[in-house]
């Protein structure tokens, strides 16, 4: 009988634990959720207030790349 009851006390509080671990995992999980939407937003809001130097660079080297050569030679003259 007292075997009986401290397994059944110990099932109980292994259950409760179980159960509150559960919850705090629920809620860790939205807290990550919330902290990486607001996260994701003030990176937007920072990006759209400062000017874009990352566009002024690629146009730079976009006016900096020459253009491929033609793929005929050219003629040349007779000698």
């Amino acid at each position: 009988m007292l075997l009986t009851d401290a397994l059944h006390a110990i099932e109980t509080v292994g259950g409760v634990w179980l159960g509150i671990s559960a919850v705090a995992f629920i809620l860790l999980g939205l807290f990550a959720e919330i902290r990486r939407k607001s996260a994701a937003v003030d990176v937007g809001l920072a990006e759209a207030s400062k000017p874009s130097t990352h566009n002024r660079q690629l146009d730079l080297v976009a006016k900096a790349e020459k253009r491929p050569a033609s793929k005929k030679a050219p003629a040349r003259k007779a000698a």
